[in-house]
């Protein structure tokens, strides 16, 4: 031990540049630790994205068949917002598809098809999108039900067509494959020819119907439809997640300088629908009926000439051939010298008839109309619902 000692007090400059090069080492290696410490906490775990099949069945009452536009059901959420065409099947009046999601949470909602001869849909529950969830681990994959019942042509309106027309190309422009290159084309064109054959249609929505294609990048890349996993943070990452969050608000101790974003403000709108308003009337059946009678002669003025034109009797409303006789009895007992009753010949009459509308029953019509009400209230920014 006096030896190393002796050794280190003359040989001083070597001595410092062997304690310089050990502190040297211990700092790096434990920036060294610590580098590969902070590595591992900023990396979190990639999550993949696990999708399930998610079933699209649409049933219409009457009237949905090949000639008609398909049924397009808009769907949001988990960072997705796209639209996806559902056609009916060659028996018409019912269509299945189905869309791939990732595992979130989805809103589904549906856009009325239009069918060759102008009639439309009112499709049931559009005041309350479905909501669903799409997890992989379920024991059954979501399925999302739309029932449509057919409006006729002449009590769908040009406003409703306008609607159906903007929603049309909207779903075009973030539409899935289903809606795009001559998928969409041949949507767009049965879309003019069935707004077109509306009766109540106006000019500015067949023209609108008719330039749908214009600005809708129809033949653009299809709309992302899986988007972003769901978040699902577990274990270690999740606690290493809220220690990262910690560090950015404490005088930048993470090293990040960026400034933090400030929170959105959403920007709420209220949506619009329309809904039939029921108004039960009777209205009164008529027949078309043939009623028989008697016309009696009256002298014309030039003696032993006479004309039918004396007094008529029907046989509606309870009376009678026998109640017709007896008249004809009384005016023959109480004739004058003449043979005249009244001034009428009622020995002899003109067999006349004539038609009547006669009212055989009754039946019930809806006398509705359609009003507009708010079905949901959404962010115009990013879409939220309220």
């Amino acid at each position: 031990m006096n030896g190393l000692s002796q050794w280190a007090r003359s040989h001083k400059p070597q001595v410092a540049a062997i304690a310089a090069a050990i502190v040297v080492a211990i700092v790096v290696a434990i920036a060294v630790a610590s580098g590969a410490l902070a590595t591992s906490e900023q990396q979190p775990e990639q999550q993949e994205s696990r999708t399930v099949d998610v079933t699209l069945n649409v049933t219409a009452d009457n009237g949905w068949d090949e000639n008609s536009t398909p049924a397009i059901a808009h769907i949001e959420g988990n960072d997705v917002d796209f639209y996806h065409a559902v056609a009916p099947d060659a028996d018409g009046n019912k269509g299945t598809s189905t869309v791939e999601l990732a595992e979130g949470d989805y809103t589904v909602s549906f856009v009325s098809p239009v069918n060759s001869d102008g009639s439309a849909f009112d499709i049931y529950d559009t005041g309350a999108p479905v909501d669903i969830t799409v997890d992989a681990d379920a024991k059954t994959a979501p399925a999302v039900n739309c029932l449509m019942a057919q409006i006729p042509a002449d009590k769908v309106t040009d406003e409703m067509l306008a609607n159906i027309v903007d929603k049309t190309k909207d779903a075009i422009k973030k539409g899935d494959e289903t809606l795009k290159g001559d998928s969409g084309k041949a949507i767009l064109g049965k879309l003019d020819g069935n707004v077109s054959a509306n009766p109540n249609v106006s000019d500015e929505t067949k023209e609108d119907a008719s330039k749908a294609d214009e600005g809708v990048d129809i033949d653009g890349k299809p709309a992302d439809t899986i988007g972003k996993p769901a978040d699902k943070p577990s274990g270690g990452n999740a606690n290493a997640s809220g220690s990262n969050i910690g560090n950015s608000n404490s005088g930048n101790a993470g090293g990040s300088d960026k400034p933090s974003t400030p929170a959105h403000q959403h920007s709420w709108t209220q949506h619009t629908a329309q809904r039939w308003v029921s108004n039960m009337v009777t209205v009164p059946d008529y027949e078309t009926q043939t009623v028989y009678g008697a016309r009696f002669y009256v002298p014309t003025g030039t003696p032993g000439q006479y004309i039918a034109k004396g007094p008529e009797y029907w046989f509606e409303n309870g009376f009678t051939r026998d109640d017709l006789n007896a008249i004809i009895v009384n005016a023959l007992r109480n004739a004058d010298e003449n043979g005249l009753y009244n001034g009428v010949d009622y020995s002899s009459y003109q067999n006349i008839e004539k038609t009547v509308q006669v009212q055989v029953g009754s039946h019930q019509e809806d006398h509705g109309y359609y009003e507009d009400y708010v079905d949901y209230v959404y962010c115009s920014s990013c879409g939220a619902r309220q």
